[in-house]
């Protein structure tokens, strides 16, 4: 069983340049495969969504909520790159006495280790990470040097030519891992498919299928090595999905205004000004440097101990306004940290019926001015997994509105230009164990128990989703009902990271503000 990921794909892209005759591996797998919308996490977010898909679990049970989350018991912002999740379906594989090769997947480090290969994607602050060790240098090696992410500037040619360079490098070296060790399963991910998308989308909804198109470039070069594979692996089971979709974004709705003026969170007038000050020069800079592509080379040479704490951004939202300390604790009783079309609001209380009752005024405030826009949302209320674990999400349902964190804006409901996630990814599966056709009401997180019932394994009683209805009548995986056990994970056999490392997570942050992660 092979899994490949293209992070952010979506049908909202394929499906037109389909049609137009572009993309001809994807109508062929369109042809060939049991397919449909996938509907990704709540949030939307690379990260909680990947350890959702490998373990079938959703972000309450590991308490994660993206690449950073707010902490209601510190009401900071925490990085969650090293943050241990359990239980993925590669582990459920080894348990029982098979092998796994799990290639580029956020949220896979830190791991514990596994009969097979490891190579880690997220985070992005070391350089090198595999298990076994040794395997590192095979990569490079095998591919005359290998990068865990793209470096150059965003914007610039130089970003585009190496997006589609690490597109050729991460297929050969997937190929070379799955050929070398035969594994039971093999998961693997492209990342370039999400972050063109979010540099280079442009004003259209649906960017020109045209070699000018950074967007279209990197679609069809993942095309033409997509149909590569899938001729390599002919006769095997493949199942390729996303994360989450994508789409054109034209306004933000502005969640703490709302709870602002409705008296749920309170500003002081004037925080850290130093600080702030401080940012701006440093965005400057940081312009600047970029534009000369420098910006790398910059970071190398100056210690990020001099930045730490510093604001990036001029925009007032949720992560700056608590490093800037425009927060009044004493005043406010609730707040929201955002992902793309999920907004998360956190109450500060802990009482249950306190909690409840704030909840209930916090969604029919929020209703009310949702309504007044003309937008269409819904509202998810959820059990405390931890201290990031959001009390109310608002999801909005109208395309092309996000929502946002930010505080210094005049309107609710403002004009961008931008693109971000959809909560639609793309799920494809061709092979023999499956029919063709279509399939409705699939979710990310039903992967991990339709993988591991394909392949013959027990599914750990831990896993909140189901077995998808994708198999062929005369498929082996049809004849039998799904079985269950109790597995237990170990703890991470290696670890470390950003936690405590304030240097390192400042460069992380400017990593995640320069995608759009951040505000």
């Amino acid at each position: 069983m092979i899994i490949l990921g293209l992070d952010g794909a979506t049908f909202s892209l394929i499906k037109p340049w389909v049609e137009s005759g572009r993309l001809p591996t994807f109508e062929r797998l369109l042809e060939e495969s049991v397919h449909g919308e996938l509907e990704s996490t709540v949030p939307e977010i690379t990260v909680p969504a990947w350890p959702a898909f490998a373990t079938g679990r959703d972000p309450p049970d590991f308490d994660m909520y993206g690449f950073t989350h707010f902490n209601r018991e510190t009401r900071e912002n925490d990085l969650s790159h090293d943050e241990f999740v359990p239980g993925k379906m590669w582990d459920i594989v080894d348990d029982q006495g098979g092998s796994s090769v799990v290639f580029n997947i956020p949220g896979s480090y830190p791991w514990q280790a596994i009969d097979g290969t490891i190579i880690a994607a997220a985070p992005e602050y070391k350089d090198e990470y595999a298990h076994p060790p040794e395997r590192w240098d095979e990569l490079t090696d095998l591919v005359d040097g290998y990068k865990l992410r793209n470096d150059e500037p965003p914007g610039s040619r130089a970003y585009i030519d190496l997006s589609l360079e690490l597109v050729d490098k991460r297929f050969e070296a997937f190929e070379h891992f799955i050929r070398d060790e035969n594994p039971d399963l093999a998961v693997g991910l492209i990342r370039a498919t999400d972050r063109v998308a979010h540099h280079y989308w442009g004003d259209e909804n649906v960017p020109p299928a045209s070699p000018d198109n950074p967007v279209f470039e990197v679609y069809r070069r993942v095309d033409e090595r997509l149909g590569e594979f899938l001729d390599a692996h002919e006769d095997e089971d493949v199942v390729v999905i996303s994360d989450h979709g994508f789409e054109k974004v034209r306004a933000n709705f502005a969640v703490n205004v709302v709870l602002e003026r409705a008296g749920f969170v309170s500003l002081s007038d004037s925080g850290d000004a130093t600080k702030a000050a401080l940012g701006s020069v440093r965005d400057i800079a940081s312009d600047v440097l970029a534009r000369a592509g420098l910006l790398t080379v910059a970071r190398k040479l100056i210690p990020e101990s001099a930045l730490t704490g510093v604001p990036t951004g001029d925009s007032l939202g949720l992560d700056n306004a608590i490093s800037t300390g425009r927060i009044d604790w004493s005043e406010t009783r609730a707040l929201a940290d955002v992902g793309q079309k999920t907004a998360m609001i956190y109450v500060l209380e802990n009482e249950p019926d306190a909690i409840a009752r704030t909840c209930d005024d916090i969604e029919t405030t929020l209703r009310n001015a949702i309504e007044r826009n003309g937008l269409e949302a819904r509202f998810h209320r959820l059990d405390r997994g931890g201290p990031h674990t959001p009390d109310l999400c608002l999801i909005i349902e109208t395309p092309g509105i996000h929502a946002s964190s930010r505080f210094d804006v005049d309107e609710t409901l403002f004009e961008v230009d931008t693109s971000g996630h959809a909560r639609e990814g793309i799920f494809l599966a061709r092979g023999p164990s499956f029919r063709d056709g279509s399939i409705e009401d699939a979710t990310l997180t039903d992967i991990a128990p339709t993988v591991l019932h394909t392949l013959g394994y027990r599914l750990p009683t831990s896993i909140a989703s189901d077995v998808l209805d994708v198999f062929a009548d005369s498929a082996e995986p049809a004849e039998r009902d799904p079985e269950y056990y109790d597995f237990i994970g170990a703890e991470a056999v290696t670890g470390g990271g950003v936690s405590g490392d304030d240097e390192r997570e400042d460069e992380v942050k400017d990593r995640l503000r320069e995608l759009g992660y951040l505000e």
